[in-house]
């Protein structure tokens, strides 16, 4: 049997905060569920990868009802000798989050279990979606920090210049 593209070697959750907030009338429970992670490459090993997925969930209503939760599991992922560069980068993001995922989602499982209402069971998600919005994401942020950048350092020659003038 072959080597996987992407092997799981060791997972651990570092932060699991759940809380359960009765509802104080009747109705629909709308939940918004957001997503982020990190990726760091071995230093020394360039075939193994450390992921760190975070997922938060709470109510649209502005007081909280069901279930707020604050998780972060981390991941480390190893890949064979021969895998590509765009496939390691592309798989620890898509593969990793969704291992993770579905590791989160059982344990989630099982801690609401004995609350008082019912057990949580996340919802499924398209994993392609997710990691695609939070690269588009993370993709804006480094622009806008390039631009923040670019005007800092057209500013700083300006006030040299004028300072000169003085």
């Amino acid at each position: 049997m072959s080597e996987p593209v992407c092997h799981l070697d060791e997972f651990f959750m570092t932060r699991v905060n759940v809380a359960w907030h009765e509802p104080t009338q009747p109705g629909s429970i709308d939940i918004d569920y957001l997503f982020d992670y990190d990726v760091a490459r071995h230093t020394t090993e360039k075939q193994r990868f450390r992921l760190a997925f975070r997922l938060a969930s709470k109510s649209k209503t502005s007081t909280p009802v069901d279930y707020s939760l604050d998780c972060e599991i981390v991941g480390f992922f190893r890949f064979p000798e021969d895998a590509t560069e765009e496939t390691m980068q592309s798989l620890v993001r898509l593969n990793g989050c969704t291992i993770l995922y579905g590791i989160l989602r059982g344990q989630v499982s099982n801690i609401t279990g004995s609350f008082p209402h019912r057990k949580m069971v996340l919802p499924t998600v398209m994993m392609e979606e997710v990691v695609r919005d939070i690269e588009l994401e993370k993709a804006q942020v480094r622009q806008a920090s390039l631009s923040t950048k670019k005007k800092t350092a057209n500013k700083a020659p300006k006030t040299a210049k004028s300072a000169k003038k003085k």
